[in-house]
């Protein structure tokens, strides 16, 4: 749509060709199926409509030719642009799907912002990562979507570009009025953990869930006398089990050979005690 709207726009314009540069076919045939994974990075949706300008307007908006708008309805956040509509995520996901033919997707940034000094307790935030990941795993189930990972913007907050420290997403607040850039856990950050550990989203009404118990925070497993966590432990157990196989298939084979080997020990010597008795 986009390659024939500026052709179009273009020759309506005395151009001889479009301004949008074009792959050659060989260039096509070169590159197609060459990717290994679509990257996304994804925040918010928005609804458009058709806006034409007239031809002779040369601009990134008149090639586009569409006008954006955003519903009052949906929650806002520390960025202008920035609209709370998990809806839109599933349905970018499976328009993925089904433009890319089902390509392995990792979505590489997904988060909220922040503006002032508005506590530890991001509920918002919280609300935010909620729904958009369960829309995820909407798309998935429901939609056959390929989704590979999730990566949550960020970790902390950080330079925001045009906006440097005005806007935050940090799951960790920074203080950088302190000289030593204090990181401190939000709200959010606890309720990310617990779903990573819990590989999805408990629900309190069924009663009291494992992954949320107060000894499931840590991680830590004593494991010969070590503080483990319990991945590293569950390793520890294999390479056990691994070494006590090897050791116990070692003595078959042993006691195997060895076997064969008294057998003809003893053959040899009933051979040359029959010789010394025919020859006495």
């Amino acid at each position: 749509v986009m390659k024939t709207r500026i052709r179009e726009r273009s020759l309506a314009q005395g151009l001889s060709k479009s301004r949008l540069p074009e792959f050659t076919e060989s260039e096509k045939q070169r590159i197609k199926g060459t990717f290994d994974f679509f990257g996304f990075n994804h925040y918010t949706t928005i609804l458009a409509y058709n806006l034409n300008y007239a031809s002779a307007i040369s601009s990134y908006d008149a090639d586009r030719g569409v006008a954006s708008v955003t519903d009052r309805s949906w929650l806002g956040s520390g960025s202008f642009w920035l609209k709370v509509t998990p809806f839109g995520f599933r349905k970018i996901l499976r328009w993925i799907k089904e433009e890319y033919n089902n390509p392995p997707i990792y979505v590489t940034e997904n988060g909220i912002s922040e503006r002032g000094d508005l506590g530890f307790n991001d509920t918002w935030r919280i609300h935010y990562y909620k729904s958009y990941i369960n829309e995820a795993l909407k798309a998935v189930v429901l939609d056959g979507v390929d989704l590979r990972g999730y990566t949550a913007w960020s970790l902390m907050d950080n330079f925001e570009w045009a906006t440097g420290f005005a806007e935050k997403f940090g799951l960790y607040y920074i203080n950088y009025t302190d000289p030593n850039l204090p990181r401190i856990p939000r709200e959010s950050s606890k309720y990310y953990s617990s779903i990573i550990l819990c590989n999805g989203f408990p629900d309190p009404a069924n009663g009291p869930h494992l992954c949320l118990q107060p000894h499931a925070s840590s991680g830590k497993v004593q494991f010969l006398g070590l503080g483990l966590t319990s991945l590293n432990a569950e390793i520890g157990l294999y390479v056990l089990f691994a070494f006590a196989l090897m050791g116990v298939l070692g003595l078959v084979l042993f006691s195997y050979k060895y076997g064969k080997l008294s057998k003809r020990l003893f053959t040899i010597f009933d051979l040359i005690k029959e010789l010394e008795e025919i020859s006495s």
